[in-house]
């Protein structure tokens, strides 16, 4: 990187925003003991996740020596579940207000611009560009290149976090810059995606010749896309038709999901395996607990002490209805992933006619955009993919798709029924 001298000459011909949540004071005094609890919490999940694979999917490890060192760990962890039962409802109101002052902290900061940051790129001498971004308490990072050594225009989607819980801030869309060299350099981020590509269209101009634009995870049959459907994938994907619905009129194209059993099929399935392994994990802290009281008794018995130790018949194992302590939990996994599969059913109804694309969730509108002005239709990410509908500068955006293929089967829909009112425009 070069040095940070004449840092405020020349003046800038681009300024940006990223976000970079820095940590407030009080997240800075409870991390050590969030890490702690990270740390166990890491460990005690790791564990039973691999006990329940090995039941699960039947995944066993066949090294002895690590098997050893993962029961000696299981022994240690049953101790402490026993040795922490009585503190434990103590523990968990203690990190529960720890955690509450810190997210108020952390989002009043974010909700008040704190943690936006400026990026500047400058013209320097022989037409290079020299990018700079100033960080709190620390040396601005600078770095200088020809126009010519960009590749490509990138953007992605980046999840904020901060605090000392590094819970979730936003999710926003980032546009960089991509090297030769494989370097990436961010130049601007935001929730909303339509001040990235003003930002883009901005950045071409400034390098002097247009460069690609790719959406990083993205499919379609135009522009943006890093990865390009094919005429044949096209056609199967319309043949297949999977879980898309089409009105078509002379003036006016209706586009809109369908929920099916298989659908229904894969939720139910997702339900009981994520909702399975808190059962198990609820099931265990009981076997834990009493498999720890009769460690620490064999502790006490080496120690010196007098110690009746009791095996009890069932180790503490309860079925999920006979304490409202473990039903409960159970309960709650499972009204969170149907929660989640309603928003997932929710119809994303689309439709195009010569002025407008339009774009609806169940009833809510998400928005419109000139039919004439769409430049391409794009599937975005893999878990839970979305739609993006792109101008030059504006976008619609059709969330929360379950599967990637009912995704890819939207687009290529859409992106048809678009061209049907623009006279093949996107097609070339």
């Amino acid at each position: 990187m070069a040095g940070n001298e004449n840092i405020a000459e020349p003046q800038p011909v681009y300024t940006g925003t990223i976000l970079y949540p820095s940590p407030s004071p009080y997240a800075l005094a409870i991390t050590p003991l969030v890490q702690l609890k990270k740390i166990f919490q890491s460990l005690y999940t790791s564990l039973l996740k691999m006990m329940w694979q090995e039941l699960w999917a039947g995944e066993v490890q066949n090294n002895e020596a690590f098997n050893l060192i993962l029961f000696l760990i299981f022994l240690l962890l049953c101790w402490l579940t026993f040795s922490f039962r009585t503190a434990s409802q103590w523990l968990f109101t203690l990190f529960f207000l720890f955690w509450f002052i810190d997210n108020s902290i952390t989002h009043r900061n974010f909700q008040e611009g704190h943690y936006i940051r400026r990026v500047y790129l400058r013209r320097h001498g022989a037409g290079n560009l020299h990018w700079q971004l100033q960080l709190p308490h620390n040396a601005p990072l600078s770095m200088e290149f020809n126009p010519g050594q960009v590749r490509a225009i990138g953007v992605r989607r980046r999840e904020i976090r901060g605090g000392a819980f590094q819970d979730k801030l936003a999710t926003v869309w980032q546009g960089q810059l991509l090297l030769y060299d494989g370097s990436d350099w961010i130049f601007e981020e935001d929730q909303n995606l339509d001040p990235v590509l003003e930002a883009i269209a901005v950045i071409q101009e400034l390098l002097g010749e247009p460069v690609p634009v790719a959406f990083e995870a993205s499919h379609g049959l135009g522009a943006y896309a890093l990865n390009r459907i094919t005429p044949q994938e096209e056609a199967k994907l319309l043949q297949q038709g999977q879980g898309v619905g089409v009105k078509r009129t002379e003036r006016k194209w209706q586009i809109f999901s369908r929920w099916r059993w298989g659908d229904s099929w894969l939720l139910i399935q997702q339900i009981f395996r994520e909702s399975g392994f808190l059962l198990f994990v609820i099931l265990m802290m009981g076997f834990m607990v009493q498999l720890g009281a009769i460690l620490d008794g064999f502790r006490r018995a080496f120690a010196g002490e007098m110690v009746y130790v009791e095996i009890p018949d069932n180790f503490g194992l309860m079925l999920p209805w006979q304490d409202w302590r473990i039903g409960l939990p159970l309960l709650l996994a499972i009204a969170i992933m149907i929660y989640r599969g309603w928003r997932l059913s929710r119809v994303k109804h689309c439709a195009v006619d010569q002025h407008f694309v339009r774009a609806s969730l169940d009833h809510q509108s998400l928005g419109k955009l000139p039919t004439e002005a769409v430049e391409t239709v794009l599937t975005v990410g893999q878990d839970k993919p979305e739609i993006l509908v792109l101008t030059a500068s504006h976008s619609l955006v059709i969330p929360s798709f379950q599967r990637l293929e009912e995704a890819l089967v939207y687009t290529c829909v859409l992106t048809k029924a678009i061209d049907a009112f623009t006279l093949g425009k996107h097609q070339a």
